[in-house]
């Protein structure tokens, strides 16, 4: 006899189906819709969430820049511990952190991990309910799952949407653009652009000047000058060597995301609305259709239990949404906290 699969816990979906919907209790917004508060985000609906919401809330808390939102952050002990999405936290300035209750809070950096783009932050101990890690191997597409939006305040609710997968690694870059009119046999290619948010550019670059070397290799065409900078990550530094009319010039210059770059002028980028810097280059990710903000990523996805399944770690595009698995995370942890150890001593 062939063994059946244990049932996906549809409690909550039932109780809403099972509302009477008469007029005078639901009325709707026009005769074809659904009502508001029926909807995939609506008050009924979230309420229905239950323990899973109350959960959600509770490990997560905001992370500001000078008091600007730009990320989430989940409790994971009782010692004050976080983690967050580390590249939301590059720019220099003053980190704090929104405690459930609503407090500000100092926050220390501890250490940060380029692999899965965690970071480890502490705060003082008390202020969240460390998660409850449930094991993201039971996730199948369509398994209902919620995390907080961006500010920590209101829960979103969405599904599993995808099964998990690797998603490559994408190279940085140096947001130029090149002459198409390459000489092979020639030392150099020039640049005649740069993208809305050049690194290059902001390192002095300009457009006309030829690069004639990327670390210690000669470029003489497009083709390598792309060959050797995809060897490097976003946020690695490259040095090069400029050529700018009889001067050569050396220049060292941090790569960028390409989405950070030159993601503006992509109109379906710009009619999706903004993903995150790093949406790319993790082994393993859960994907939902949640539409979080790119500034609620750290936060905790969790199901109809409460049971954190993973940490949203990059909005990807209009409907995708990853989040590093339960179990990638929790590895993580042991080695952020060993990088914070001898980082101490």
């Amino acid at each position: 006899m062939i063994p059946q699969r244990q049932a996906q816990p549809f409690l909550p979906v039932l109780v809403i189906i099972s509302i009477t919907l008469t007029h005078s209790a639901l009325t709707q917004d026009s005769l074809d819709e659904l009502p508001s508060k029926l909807r995939l985000n609506g008050a009924q609906t979230v309420q229905a969430f239950g323990r899973g919401g109350e959960a959600a809330r509770m490990s997560t808390l905001a992370i500001l820049l000078e008091g600007e939102h730009i990320a989430l952050a989940t409790a994971i002990d009782a010692k004050g511990h976080l983690l967050t999405k580390a590249s939301e936290l590059e720019t220099k300035g003053e980190i704090s952190a929104v405690a459930p209750s609503g407090e500000k809070l100092a926050v220390t950096i501890l250490a940060s991990d380029p692999v899965t783009d965690l970071a480890l932050l502490k705060v003082i101990p008390g202020k969240a309910t460390p998660v409850d890690w449930g094991n993201p191997d039971n996730l199948v597409q369509g398994s209902w799952v919620g995390a907080m939006t961006h500010q920590a305040d209101s829960l979103m609710i969405g599904v599993i949407s995808a099964t998990r997968r690797e998603i490559k690694r994408r190279p940085g870059v140096l947001g130029v653009t090149l002459d198409p009119n390459d000489d092979p046999d020639e030392l150099g290619v020039a640049i005649d652009g740069f993208g809305p948010n050049s690194p290059a550019q902001k390192q002095g670059i300009k457009s006309g000047d030829l690069i004639i070397r990327v670390e210690t290799k000669d470029i003489r065409s497009r083709k390598e000058l792309a060959g050797q900078i995809s060897k490097f990550d976003p946020m690695d530094e490259v040095n090069l060597k400029i050529l700018r009319g009889e001067e050569g010039i050396a220049f060292t210059v941090t790569l960028n995301y390409k989405s950070n770059v030159f993601d503006m002028l992509d109109r379906n980028q710009r009619m999706s609305g903004l993903t995150s810097k790093r949406k790319a280059g993790f082994s393993d990710v859960i994907q939902h259709e949640l539409p979080l903000s790119p500034k609620a990523m750290g936060g905790p996805l969790v199901d109809l239990r409460g049971k954190t399944m993973g940490l949203n770690i990059a909005r990807a595009d209009r409907v995708t949404t990853f989040a590093l698995p339960a179990s990638v995370a929790v590895k993580a942890v042991e080695e952020l906290k060993r990088k914070a150890i001898n980082k101490a001593e």
